[in-house]
């Protein structure tokens, strides 16, 4: 299958699953799904095909910076890098929503934050323990 397909539906797929992480109306029953079915065995399967089918296509490494340049030359391991980021970041969201209703956080405030983490997510998760951290001391738990 071609890369670039897979690339298209994959962010299709990830896009439609933060809306539905974001404005479900009841989002505890949504994360888990979200968290095993598109997270994990999806994209999580989609990762794993990328790198079998780009094993032995590509040079490079992880030694240094120059080698993962070369590696992320090949399309299939880019792609996997790039699933990984889907996958991950999802999966820190769906973390970021469980816990902020477990919190007792206001799920509008953390819209913005889960853009974050969709777009950076060390920075988006950065940006929830903060915002869990100040919360905590106002409502002194």
């Amino acid at each position: 299958m071609n890369p670039s397909l897979i690339f298209k539906i994959a962010n299709g797929i990830t896009v439609l699953s933060w809306l539905v992480l974001i404005f479900s109306p009841n989002q505890s029953k949504v994360i888990r799904p979200l968290r095993v079915f598109v997270s994990g065995l999806l994209l999580g399967g989609v990762y794993v095909f990328s790198i079998f089918i780009g094993n032995g296509q590509a040079e490079g490494n992880f030694s240094s910076l120059d080698s993962v340049r070369l590696l992320f030359a090949n399309d299939y391991f880019l792609l996997a890098g790039w699933i990984h980021y889907l996958a991950f970041d999802l999966f820190l969201g769906t973390w970021e929503t469980e816990d902020g209703i477990k919190e007792g956080i206001n799920r509008w405030i953390l819209v913005p934050i889960l853009a974050l983490t969709f777009y950076f997510g060390p920075a988006g998760w950065l940006l929830y323990l903060v915002l869990r951290f100040i919360h905590q001391k106002i409502t002194k738990r």
